[in-house]
């Protein structure tokens, strides 16, 4: 907590440097140990999908692959996991709900713009889910924001 406390207060500290370093081995060494499978995933092809909705572009690409991670345990069905992901989210201001990311339920057109991308051919998604269509990413999109909706904090 400490090195989000500098980082607010625009101060370079060695609790700010140590978190950062520990973020760029760690991002290393899960893309080294796991390769494909851990490195990219479904959650990075949701990102990419996301990069095609012109009014998101201000977020960070580990905003919108945090986004991704929960649509992923959707996916998955990994519900507990996703919910004890809930409290870190929060504590670090990660996007969790499609207002979090500039969308609502209603844009629908944008939706499916990011899931139609998400499963096109070559994309990382099909490493997990070798038969993944539009429809189930879309169906998870909206469940995850159904679970958001009625998530106590």
């Amino acid at each position: 907590m400490q090195a989000l406390t500098d980082l607010e207060n625009g101060s370079w500290t060695n609790a700010l440097k140590r978190v950062i370093e520990t973020n760029i081995v760690t991002s290393g060494l899960v893309g080294g140990f796991g390769d494909q499978y851990l490195r990219i995933a479904g959650a990075h092809s949701i990102h990419n999908g996301m990069t095609k909705i012109p009014h998101i572009h201000h977020l960070l690409h580990g905003e919108k692959v945090a986004y991704g991670i929960l649509v992923q345990l959707v996916l998955e069905n990994k519900f507990e996991e996703l919910e004890q992901l809930l409290p870190f989210y929060e504590s670090v201001h990660l996007p969790s709900t499609l207002a979090d990311i500039g969308l609502t339920i209603n844009q629908q057109a944008e939706l499916l713009q990011i899931a139609r991308f998400a499963v096109q051919p070559g994309e990382d998604i099909y490493l997990l889910f070798p038969n993944i269509t539009v429809d189930e990413v879309l169906k998870a999109m909206t469940e995850l924001e159904s679970l958001m909706t009625n998530y106590v904090k």
